[in-house]
């Protein structure tokens, strides 16, 4: 019986640290702006269009829609008024990069859309400015794209 609360002990905190690993993949505080990063296939997003992908537009394959939301750490207020850019960069290459639109539904965050051929690590540069600020803050993330 010890054995098996010892067994199942250790397997909680395995997979607390992976669900607390992977949270920090997609989270970072800045400069006191806690940046929410999100990547899924554009595919997903298709036929909905966008203000920056109309529906019209041929979306390519391993095409992903970069997601940023931003909230001030201090209040929990989201952050709506900023200018953001992201730098997608492929492992030993030069990076590409785009300002983020702001997309208003019931909440703004903002994202473009960036192709990401390579199943290799990309970097992920998210460039924020703050409306009443000139002060730039990086946020540095990593995503690597799912097997075909």
């Amino acid at each position: 019986m010890l054995y098996r609360k010892t067994v199942v002990f250790l397997l909680m905190i395995v997979s607390t640290t992976l669900l607390m690993a992977e949270h920090a993949q997609r989270h970072q505080i800045v400069d006191n702006i806690s940046v929410y990063f999100g990547a899924i296939p554009a595919q997903m997003i298709g036929g909905h269009g966008s203000m920056h992908y109309p529906e019209n537009r041929k979306i390519g394959k391993h095409t992903y829609h970069i997601l940023v939301s931003l909230f001030d750490e201090k209040s929990g207020e989201r952050i709506t008024d900023a200018s953001v850019k992201a730098t997608v960069i492929p492992l030993g290459m030069k990076g590409k990069t785009k300002k983020l639109e702001p997309m208003h539904g019931e909440v703004v965050s903002y994202g473009n859309f960036f192709k990401m051929p390579e199943r290799t690590p990309y970097t992920i540069q998210v460039e924020i400015v703050p409306e009443k600020s000139s002060k730039k803050s990086i946020a540095v993330f990593t995503f690597t794209r799912p097997r075909d």
